[in-house]
């Protein structure tokens, strides 16, 4: 299912009132335990302030939340919900004269802005992020890398260039997409770690330009 899809599917269907109790549970934990991260810092926000934040039991915040990680995992995945909202609006809006048209190559470019912006304003987010996709336990990075639908987004981008003869068409969509999602996770940790004294937008437009055209060829400057 393509992004857009999901936004149309998410719009028409009609939760329960069970369903609709949860998210709203959810939704009150996650920005209780968010306000309390950042006015705190991680280690500050307890489970037991979440929980008195949020108006729950400490219990009840792990049902939603096995540890805080997964807190910041479920945070970065909203956001990726919203930015795929803005992308889909943007697919279907008509082009204006002189416009540059939103093609598949021009989504990717928008994507990687849209996410490197995210990593500016949220940099004391991204390295425990990040630990929580490298986690060595196999079943918590893989749910942490599930949860993040950022491979889907990249891929929808992706079948648009190659439709457009804009992509190679000898890999498919999807690995494509995944090795993308892979340069972006690098290059958040490591902006985050030790080169943050650099702009985090041309970081990852040079990081995303080196993807798309390669290592070999090319005599653009050095950075």
């Amino acid at each position: 299912m393509s992004p857009t899809e999901a936004v149309r599917d998410a719009n028409t269907a009609q939760p329960s009132a069970r369903e609709r109790k949860k998210a709203d549970r959810r939704l009150a934990i996650l920005e209780g335990a968010l306000a309390l991260i950042e006015e705190r810092g991680l280690k500050g926000a307890t489970f037991e302030l979440i929980a008195e934040r949020a108006g729950v039991s400490r219990g009840t915040v792990f049902n939603y939340f096995p540890n805080k990680e997964a807190i910041l995992v479920a945070y970065f995945a909203k956001q990726l919900g919203e930015l795929a909202r803005r992308a889909a609006a943007l697919r279907e809006r008509p082009t204006r004269p002189g416009e540059p048209r939103f093609d598949g190559l021009a989504e990717i470019g928008y994507l990687f802005s849209e996410l490197a912006g995210f990593v500016e304003g949220h940099r004391e987010l991204i390295l425990p992020i990040s630990f929580e996709l490298l986690d060595p336990n196999e079943e918590r990075s893989r749910a942490a890398y599930l949860a993040m639908p950022l491979v889907e987004l990249l891929r929808s981008a992706l079948k648009r260039a190659q439709a457009s003869g804009g992509v190679r068409t000898d890999f498919s969509a999807e690995r494509l997409a995944r090795t993308l999602a892979n340069v972006y996770f690098i290059t958040a940790l490591q902006w985050a770690a030790y080169r943050h004294d650099r702009d985090a937008r041309d970081e990852f437009a040079l990081a995303l330009r080196l993807a798309l055209e390669g290592l070999v060829g090319g005599s653009g400057k050095a950075c």
